[in-house]
């Protein structure tokens, strides 16, 4: 090629690669995920992740071991000359195996650039001592390099091949070396930020059970190295299941070894926790498989039976609070599945302020023939396509009078990317994710919390105000039942109510009764999803004057939900926004029923409202000073 013909390049070979470098990996355990990919597509059984520090050199500024090499090595079936060489080419995909992770061709260089200045690759079929060698430097491409190096033949360096558990016959070693964009110092911190990542990104081959779903199982090893040896800080990945329905995982005890969540039904009885949505794709219908998961009772309550916290867990903190919480906590979302490995774990579908988010799993499981479809990125990352739907209010983009339906066929005239998967959004957000978040609130129903101390005040304080009242003559519905039930009675009502009208686990439930019964509680509140426009309703029972707020009502959203649902690590700030929220939200209130009594026609009835009005205010007197002035 002529000077002259150089000289009008689109794009030099240093500005690619420096856009290959900024092409956005979130981190170095994602761009180490790229390595793992080639490692299960090349059916490793073991790979080794070493990150190897140096102590400071004499006159060197920084004092503590800095990270100088990471290097992936597996026992893959290895490569030879020309797929080596082709392996570092930038966008220079193997085709379209439909069984491989790995699709564009990009996932070798452009990790390794993205985080290092040079990657060299030894790859061997026939012994570590035959392997073949070949490198990308980011120095010699800036200065003119064009070509992948010819692979030449040199042995595995001595150092790999002895930190080695597993060296096969045939495999691959990765090295990244003039480290520059990690963001992590030392070995051993290195990886220990990597491995619940790289844990829930191959949760499925980490697995045994796996491969009976079709996945090869893979090892993992995570090794920090000192000047040549192996220090504290060894791990073999463990998986870490967002759906937290595998019993061996990285989950804190008591669930290390017992499934935290439990399979939530979506109305298959032989497999309650997995739903099909076929896509239809150009022509081609492919099924995207949902699996969904809820917080078992136990990981949220000290006192289910037979299932007691961990003597070191302090029961008067919120479970969120937890290790086990806290864990929950930083797998909120769905979690997108391509080819048995994650691609994401979307937060976009997750109420960002509500702790409830960190109790439910969602995993969306497609096929790669599907990518498109998803708008899956070239660094596996993401998929653009379905993180838009997250948020998708069809109501909003149809036009007046225009059918779901309508709008669908109008979109896809038009060509949306959205189209295929519009229906999977809608059940998602329309269908699944409510139902989850209803059964996890009525979870909590009785549940110690924080607030107990104010929850048991406003309780004791209404007692008093009730026994007060029947004392003094005044029975109400619940008292004249009290009186004609027998105890067994009482209790088995009280059960049902909770159990058939308000869904509350029966274990759940009788634990609750059985403790207001033992206490002579008289008033009980909860939450329960109503089908009515009432924010509230009663269940007048024997010895029971039960409170149920709707949660299907913006009341609970906007001050139930903001006072009582209050992150442990909320700042100042946050609390009186929240604060504010509610008195926002009480002031509505006060002005919707004045606007009630002024729209109601006749002053007749209008009396009778604003007699109600009072007779309220006289009880909230009694109930709130315990001072009733309706002598």
């Amino acid at each position: 090629m002529t000077d002259a013909a150089t000289g009008y390049r689109i794009v030099s070979p240093e500005l690619t690669v420096k856009a290959m470098r900024d092409s956005g990996y979130k981190n170095t355990a994602y761009a180490l995920a790229e390595l793992i990919d080639n490692s299960i597509d090349a059916e490793a059984e073991l790979v080794e992740v070493f990150a190897w520090e140096e102590r400071p050199k004499p006159g060197e500024s920084h004092v503590r071991p800095r990270i100088e090499t990471i290097a992936v090595l597996d026992n893959g079936k290895g490569m030879d000359g020309e797929t080596l060489r082709r392996a570092l080419k930038f966008g220079d995909g193997r085709g379209g195996d439909s069984k491989r992770i790995g699709r564009f061709g990009m996932g070798l260089p452009n990790s390794s650039m993205s985080q290092c200045r040079k990657v060299e690759v030894w790859s061997w079929t026939n012994g570590a001592g035959n392997a073949l060698y070949t490198y990308l430097s980011l120095e010699e491409i800036n200065n003119g390099l064009d070509d992948v190096p010819e692979p030449v033949h040199q042995r595995v360096p001595d150092q790999w091949q002895q930190l080695s558990e597993g060296l096969g016959e045939t495999g691959t070693l990765v090295v990244w070396s003039d480290l520059d964009r990690v963001l992590w110092y030392g070995a051993a911190a290195t990886l220990r930020n990597t491995e619940e990542l790289i844990g829930r990104v191959y949760r499925h081959y980490l697995n045994p059970v796996a491969e009976g779903a079709g996945h090869r199982s893979v090892e993992i090893r995570l090794v920090p190295v000192r000047d040549g040896a192996v220090i504290e800080g060894e791990r073999q990945v463990r998986p870490n299941d967002p759906l937290y329905l595998t019993a061996k995982t990285c989950t804190p005890a008591p669930f290390a070894d017992q499934p935290m969540f439990m399979p939530f039904n979506m109305g298959d009885e032989d497999n309650p926790g997995v739903v099909r949505v076929p896509i239809t794709y150009k022509g081609q219908t492919h099924d995207v498989i949902v699996r969904a998961s809820i917080a078992r009772p136990e990981a949220r309550q000290s006192d289910v039976s037979g299932h007691p916290w961990p003597a070191n867990a302090n029961k008067n903190v919120e479970p969120g609070q937890q290790q086990w919480g806290k864990h929950a906590k930083r797998n909120i979302g769905v979690s997108l599945v391509r080819q048995g490995r994650e691609l994401d774990l979307d937060t976009s579908w997750a109420i960002g302020y509500d702790p409830v988010e960190r109790w439910w799993g969602v995993e969306v499981d497609f096929p790669r023939e599907l990518d498109a479809a998803f708008g899956v990125t070239n660094n596996k990352q993401t998929a653009t396509n379905f993180s838009a739907l997250a948020h998708f209010d069809w109501a909003a983009e149809a036009d007046p009078g225009e059918t779901f339906k309508a709008l669908k066929d109008r979109l896809a005239e038009r060509g949306d990317q959205r189209v295929p998967l519009i229906d999977l959004a809608f059940y998602l957000q329309e269908r699944l994710l409510p139902r989850m978040r209803r059964q996890l609130r009525q979870q909590r129903v009785g549940a110690r919390t924080n607030n107990k101390r104010h929850e048991d005040e406003a309780a004791n304080k209404a007692n008093d105000a009730i026994n007060r009242r029947r004392e003094e003559g005044r029975l109400g519905q619940t008292d004249k039942l009290d009186e004609q039930a027998e105890p067994e009675q009482k209790r088995q009502e009280q059960v049902e109510a909770l159990t058939n009208r308000h869904h509350i686990d029966k274990e759940i439930a009788e634990a609750l009764v059985d403790e207001d019964l033992a206490k002579d509680v008289r008033v009980r509140w909860i939450s329960s999803f109503q089908d009515s426009p009432a924010f509230f309703s009663i269940d007048l029972m024997a010895g029971m004057l039960q409170v149920i707020f709707n949660s299907n009502h913006p009341l609970h959203r906007e001050l139930v939900t903001v006072l009582e649902d209050v992150p442990d690590d909320a700042d100042a700030d946050a609390l009186r926004e929240r604060l504010s929220r509610a008195a926002d939200t009480f002031k509505l209130l006060l002005f919707s029923w004045a606007r009630m009594e002024d729209e109601i026609p006749g002053e007749r009835q209008r009396a009778k409202i604003t007699e109600a009005r009072q007779d309220w205010g006289r009880y909230a007197r009694d109930f709130i000073d315990g001072e009733d002035d309706d002598e």
